[in-house]
């Protein structure tokens, strides 16, 4: 076999490695879009759906989706996008800054308070709560009238806040060392030594000292007795004069004390 000649090319052979409702099966002829979606949600253009406690409807007709409640029965427009997937449509918007989806399925569904019965069922995904409920065709008037609202394009989101950074706090630079100042001369003036008092002025208290006199006389000195001037004896040669009588000394036996001297100094 030569180099040059065309390698055929084999086809698969055996069993399709995935399901052919995941990915269509390769085939030698060329390759054709295969449907899996569910026909009945896939075939509907408009929807109304409902479901109770909370109470809730939405109509979706287009890129309009009306929502009401009990507090709301004009209903608020979401702008919402269309999806396909395999068991029925979803319509995906934003409320309120939260994600606001519709999922209808093509699935037999029946009323939990009226029985009334329904050929799809709703799930409505809004404000973080899921609401279940049941769904069908919208009639013609509500899907001309959603259709023709335009609802406002759902505000952008704020970007997150990136902290900023905080600028390192500056190290305060450290205070220089001060001399230690050099004590303070005493200006105290020193005591004066307190010059001594004078002995002579000096006054010292000392105790009373009292005289205790005895019963018995104390001796003291004797009173001067009276001296007695005698006459002049006249000279040998002298020729006697009338001679006069020597008086007479009479001495006290017990000589005088001095309280006898006090009294007869005060006689005088």
């Amino acid at each position: 076999m030569s180099k040059d000649a065309p390698v055929e090319e084999q086809g698969h052979k055996g069993p399709p490695g995935v399901s052919p409702l995941d990915a269509p099966i390769e085939t030698g002829a060329e390759g054709a879009a295969v449907s899996t979606a569910e026909a009945r949600t896939l075939n509907t253009n408009a929807f109304t759906a409902r479901g109770n406690e909370p109470f809730w409807s939405v109509d979706a007709s287009g890129k309009t989706a009306i929502y009401k409640t009990p507090s709301n029965q004009k209903g608020r427009a979401v702008r919402v996008e269309r999806l396909t997937f395999a068991e029925g449509v979803e319509y995906i918007g934003v409320l309120d800054g939260s994600p606001f989806v519709l999922t209808i399925r093509g699935r037999d569904c029946t009323d939990d308070m009226s029985g009334q019965k329904f050929p799809m069922t709703a799930e409505l995904k809004v404000g973080g709560r899921r609401n279940q409920g049941c769904a069908g065709p919208a009639s013609p008037e509500v899907a001309q009238a959603v259709a023709a609202i335009k609802a406002p394009a759902p505000a952008a989101p704020k970007p997150a806040a990136v902290a900023k950074p905080k600028p390192a706090k500056a190290r305060p630079a450290p205070a220089p060392v001060a001399d230690k100042p050099e004590p303070a001369a005493d200006t105290t003036p020193a005591p004066q030594p307190t010059p001594a008092a004078d002995s002579a002025e000096t006054e010292v208290d000392l105790p009373e000292i009292r005289t205790v006199t005895p019963d018995s006389p104390t001796p003291s000195a004797p009173a001067e007795a009276p001296t007695t001037t005698p006459a002049e004896t006249p000279a040998e040669t002298a020729a006697p004069a009338a001679s006069l009588p020597a008086p007479a000394l009479t001495l006290p036996a017990t000589p005088p004390s001095v309280d006898d001297a006090e009294d007869a100094a005060a006689s005088e």
